[in-house]
C-alpha cells in the first residue's frame, strides 16, 4: 500500500471515529539539532524532544500507536491537522531515538522527503534548485510531530522552528557520505591499495540529471569519518594535549583517543601538541589517554561549529 492511499484511509478512519479518546499528555517541546542532505530529495533531520515520541502511548500505559511522523511546512501553511494536506511539505517517519545522557531529553531521527502535493504525476519531489528558491523568502520553517493511535485522536507536539539557513546549507553544500561500496578490481582507483575498503567521500548534485552523483572515492576504515574521512565530517577538530601546571603544549606524546562508541584511535601529537583530526556526524564527547610519563592535563577544543 503506497503512502498516499495509507494516509487517505488513516484520515477517513479518524474522521469516522466519533468517540475517540484523548491522550492526556501535554504537547512535546521540540528543538532543532541538524539537517543533512542524504540523496536526491531526502534529508536526515535530527531534533530533540522532552518526551519519547516513538513509544509515547506505551510509556503512558496505552496501546494502539500507529505511527510517529514529523511534518514541516515549506510554504508557511501552519495547519498540521491530519485531515489537512500541506501542499509544499517535508515529512517523514520518526524512526530512531537516543537518550541524551544527563538530560531528560531524547534526540529523534527522521529521514524526510520534500514534496509538492499539487503535482499528481508521480514526480512530486522538489528538486534542490527549486527548493532553495522556495525557502529563501522564509527565516524559519515550522515543523510538528503528529502521532496517530487507535482509538485516540491525533497527538500533536508544539511547533519546532527549523532555521531556513541550515536547510539551504544542507541543500547547496556537497553531501559527505562514508558509505562503503564494492568495486571490481579493474574499477578501483589506481591510487588505492589492493583489496582496501572503498568509501564514497563526496557526492555532488547533477542539475541536468536531477539526482546525486558520486564525486570522489577514497580509502575508508570500518567506521565512518575515521582517518582521511575525518576532514569531511560535519563536525571535526584536533585535540590539544598540554603538560604541567602552566599547560604547555606536549609535543610528540603518544596518546589514545577513546570515541563515544568505545573505539580507540592511537597516535602521536605533532610539534605543537595537536592530535590527529577527529570527525563525527554529530556532537560527541571523547576521552584521551596519554601513554607516557608526562604530567599532562586532559583537554580538548570545542567543535568548529557551535552547538545549535
Amino acid at each position: 500500500m503506497n503512502r498516499k492511499i495509507y494516509k487517505v484511509l488513516l484520515i477517513a478512519g479518524f474522521l469516522l471515529c466519533s468517540s475517540c479518546l484523548h491522550l492526556n499528555v501535554p504537547p512535546a517541546r521540540l528543538e532543532f539539532v541538524s539537517i543533512n542532505h542524504e540523496i536526491s530529495s531526502s534529508y536526515d533531520l535530527r531534533f530533540t524532544s522532552d518526551r519519547n515520541l516513538i513509544d509515547l502511548y506505551e510509556d503512558h500505559g496505552r496501546r494502539g500507536q500507529i505511527g510517529t511522523w514529523i511534518h514541516c511546512s515549506l510554504n508557511g501553511d501552519a495547519d498540521f491537522s491530519i485531515e489537512h494536506e500541506i501542499v509544499l511539505e517535508a515529512s517523514g517517519i520518526v524512526s530512531g531515538m537516543r537518550v541524551i545522557e544527563g538530560d531528560r531529553r531524547y534526540e529523534m531521527f527522521s529521514n524526510i522527503s520534500v514534496e509538492n502535493h499539487a503535482v499528481n504525476d508521480g514526480r512530486n519531489h522538489i528538486r534542490p534548485v527549486e527548493l532553495v528558491q522556495i525557502l529563501k523568502p522564509q527565516e524559519y520553517i515550522p515543523c510538528k510531530v503528529v502521532i496517530t493511535a487507535f482509538p485516540f485522536v491525533a497527538y500533536y507536539s508544539k511547533v519546532m522552528y527549523m532555521p531556513t539557513s541550515r536547510f539551504i546549507a544542507a541543500i547547496e553544500h556537497p553531501r559527505v557520505a562514508p558509505a562503503r561500496i564494492s568495486l571490481k578490481q579493474p574499477d578501483q582507483p589506481r591510487s588505492l591499495l589492493p583489496f582496501a575498503s572503498v568509501c564514497i567521500v563526496r557526492w555532488r548534485y547533477d542539475l541536468t540529471l536531477g539526482y546525486d552523483q558520486i564525486d570522489s572515492l577514497g580509502l575508508c576504515s570500518d567506521v565512518p569519518y575515521a582517518g582521511m574521512l575525518a576532514s569531511f565530517a560535519p563536525n571535526n577538530t584536533k585535540l590539544k594535549v598540554v603538560s604541567g601546571s602552566e599547560e604547555n603544549p606536549a609535543p610528540f606524546a603518544a596518546y589514545t583517543i577513546i570515541r563515544a562508541d568505545g573505539r580507540r584511535e592511537p597516535g602521536v601529537t605533532d610539534d605543537k601538541g595537536h592530535t590527529h583530526e577527529v570527525g563525527s556526524s554529530e556532537y560527541e564527547t571523547v576521552r584521551i589517554l596519554i601513554n607516557n610519563d608526562l604530567d599532562v592535563v586532559q583537554r580538548w577544543t570545542k567543535w568548529t561549529d557551535s552547538v545549535p
